[in-house]
């Protein structure tokens, strides 16, 4: 491990593990080249009717931080998107909300959310504008009961005025602009030139370690990962922003759980049932524990369930099956995902 500076910032370097960015402030928030990102990412689509404009994302943050936010003000965006936990929540299989009330599934990174097709693991949202205002309002979330309410709040804060006025040219808080900043601001938190990047896309050969390597070609071969983490293009989030069920949600209700459906609750296709987007892994090992309700707690454990063919779901999705992994390759499959640690923005 070692420290060194870019510019005005700190940076902590783990050897094959990618490197972290520390001291992350409003001021230092800087708006991605939407066309190149960062090496590795795909291009940044921005909705025809949203705005990424640094004052919007520095407006985005405040709101993102700040407990006012919630029904009696102990809830913020980053009490579970942690930002010096990958923009998670490292210590909570669920997210807790409100008065303690647990969540049903586990606090999704928000680290290259800047690409998400859809939003929660269910995908019942299509965009960040449209996700924003459903944690806001969520009874076991930031709890309130309108969004009138919390308008109101906003709108009574001069600090926010000012912002706004900068921001939308108009002191007026409306519910889309609201939206339009938590989406700017979450735009921002973009996260690639991971050790795997400057490996693969700019043939730095000692990038990754020899583990992490024979990761790799287990990762795209017989550990088959890439049938939903792809691989493939000159842009990649090691997901194929799709739904299929390996079998999780089967295994926690057996264990004790209350049944989660997934997709299925959204779109009533019985295929659908228990069925749950794949994530990305670009920063996998900064975001534990996993699974959509953080029921493994490592990277081995979650290796581990898929080499021994995931569950005994009727439904499992048909690609899942065992893996026939000895204990070293899941260990070089697990350097393999720490190698996908990207420059990490921090909240100070």
């Amino acid at each position: 491990m070692t420290y060194y500076w870019v510019g005005h910032l700190r940076v902590i370097s783990f050897f094959g593990a990618g490197i972290i960015l520390l001291n992350f402030s409003a001021a230092d928030i800087v708006i991605p080249d939407t066309d190149d990102p960062g090496l590795g990412l795909p291009p940044i689509v921005i909705p025809e009717d949203s705005k990424l404009t640094k004052s919007i994302a520095k407006l985005g943050k405040k709101l993102f931080f700040d407990k006012l936010l919630s029904r009696d003000g102990t809830i913020s965006c980053a009490t579970c998107h942690v930002p010096e936990q990958g923009f998670t929540q490292n210590d909570k299989p669920k997210s807790v909300g409100i008065d303690g009330k647990i969540g049903r599934r586990n606090t999704p990174t928000l680290l290259n959310v800047a690409f998400a097709d859809s939003l929660f693991v269910d995908g019942r949202a299509s965009s960040l504008e449209d996700q924003a205002w459903q944690p806001i309002l969520a009874e076991d979330e930031m709890g309130n009961s309108s969004v009138s309410e919390v308008l109101d709040k906003i709108s009574s804060d001069k600090k926010y005025q000012s912002m706004f006025k900068e921001s939308f040219g108009e002191k007026s808080v409306r519910k889309d602009t609201v939206a339009i900043a938590l989406s700017a601001y979450q735009r921002v938190l973009v996260s690639g030139e991971s050790s795997y990047d400057r490996w693969y896309y700019e043939s730095e050969g000692d990038a990754m370690g020899a583990s992490a390597q024979r990761g790799y070609q287990l990762f795209a071969g017989q550990a088959q990962c890439w049938h939903c983490h792809q691989i493939a293009g000159p842009g990649v989030l090691f997901s194929d922003n799709l739904f299929h069920n390996t079998g999780v949600s089967f295994r926690s209700h057996k264990l004790g759980a209350s049944e989660d459906l997934g997709r299925y609750e959204i779109t009533k296709i019985d295929y659908d049932k228990r069925t749950f987007k794949t994530p990305t892994l670009r920063n996998v090992a900064l975001t534990a524990p996993y699974m959509h309700d953080g029921s493994l707690s490592t990277l081995e454990e979650v290796v581990r369930f898929y080499n021994d063919g995931g569950s005994d779901d009727p439904l499992l999705s048909p690609i899942i099956g065992s893996l026939n992994l000895s204990k070293n390759d899941i260990k070089d499959i697990v350097q393999f995902l720490h190698a996908l640690n990207g420059n990490l923005p921090l909240k100070d």
